[in-house]
């Protein structure tokens, strides 16, 4: 079983693939969609990641993975400062090893 990330973002791609984590760059909606069908023709992926901004281009697909189950998908949080959940996280690391992180 795999895993695969689903991004608009370089620096998405390259750290989780230096996680071991297969990764598609999608810079459009097409490319996006593109590699969603990919993902869902291929049975041995098991967990879709995809970030902020794939489920912008594609949140009906998407949508439709969630709902269909599988393979299991989850929205990740990218680095784009715009989506607020950057901070969110940056909050939650400090909370919990008490270090503050600009």
């Amino acid at each position: 079983m795999k895993i695969l990330l689903i991004t608009d973002r370089t620096d998405a791609a390259i750290g989780l693939r230096l996680a071991g984590v297969e990764t598609a760059l999608a810079r459009n909606k097409a490319d996006a969609e593109k590699e969603f069908d990919r993902a869902l023709s291929d049975g041995s992926i098991a967990i879709l990641l995809i970030t902020s901004g794939i489920e912008k281009m594609c949140k009906e697909k998407a949508d439709a993975v969630r709902q269909a189950g599988k393979p299991l998908i989850s929205t990740v949080p990218d680095s784009d400062k715009a989506s607020g959940i950057s901070n969110a996280i940056t909050d939650y690391i400090a909370n919990a090893i008490g270090i503050k992180i600009d």
